[in-house]
């Protein structure tokens, strides 16, 4: 197991305990796991992420790519994707 495949479990598991929507897709090196977010503007959109030896891609749904390695403070920030999330929506439910 890869740097880049620990890494992704790490996400998945963290993305699954905070009740996001995660999905697997694809097999062997083509696998790729999907995570659906809601954006500002209330559409959901979907992260998806695959490990390239200790390179993760993140890649939107509109095919554009970022190359990041598997490193502890990525983790921290993939992470923190859901903390923005919830204080958008705590914000959004004060205003109604």
């Amino acid at each position: 197991m890869t740097a880049g495949d620990r890494f992704m479990k790490k996400i998945e598991d963290y993305y699954t305990g905070e009740g996001f929507h995660v999905a697997w897709d694809g097999e062997g090196s083509k696998r790729q796991l999907e995570i659906t977010l809601k954006s500002s503007s209330g559409h959901f959109v979907k992260a998806v992420l695959l490990a390239r030896g200790n390179d993760i891609v993140i890649r939107d749904e509109w095919g554009r790519e970022q190359i990041i390695k598997a490193t502890r403070g990525n983790l921290q920030l993939i992470k923190s994707w859901s903390k923005e999330q919830r204080s958008k929506e705590q914000s959004w439910s004060k205003e109604r």
